[in-house]
């Protein structure tokens, strides 16, 4: 009899019950806030494919319109074509020559700069509190 009190008393199917929900429910949780940052990101570089296709559309038009102009004010049919092609080169030799300085370092600051001081974690931590 004493033990049926007890049992009663601590209820303990019900509290495995509400601990085993709780477990799931924060899996649930954790899983939607995986989903939501995927969904974030898928949509972050579809965005930029779209604006750099756009933009690689936009520079591909303005350097024929320059090109052509450029052939226009030196009177030849290449002259403007091959200005342009050889500012494309030095840009490139430009690039290539200063690639860890220029591309790499602020590439990977603006992707890892949040994830290496942790703030992030640090956001979430506080707003669970």
């Amino acid at each position: 009899m004493e033990k049926n009190k007890l049992y009663d008393i601590l209820n303990l199917e019900k509290l495995t019950g509400h601990l085993s929900r709780f477990i799931e429910l924060k899996l649930e949780i954790y899983e939607l806030k995986v989903k939501e940052q995927l969904v974030g990101i898928i949509s972050s570089f579809a965005t930029m494919a779209l604006i750099i296709s756009l933009g690689m559309f936009m520079l591909f038009f303005f350097s024929l319109a320059l090109g052509f102009f450029l052939n226009d004010i030196f009177e030849s049919s290449f002259i403007g074509f091959v200005f342009i092609g050889s500012i494309y080169l030095l840009i490139c030799i430009v690039l290539v020559v200063f690639k860890n300085k220029i591309i790499t370092n602020h590439l990977f600051q603006a992707f890892f700069s949040d994830t290496l001081t942790g703030k992030n974690d640090e956001q979430e931590i506080d707003q669970q509190d």
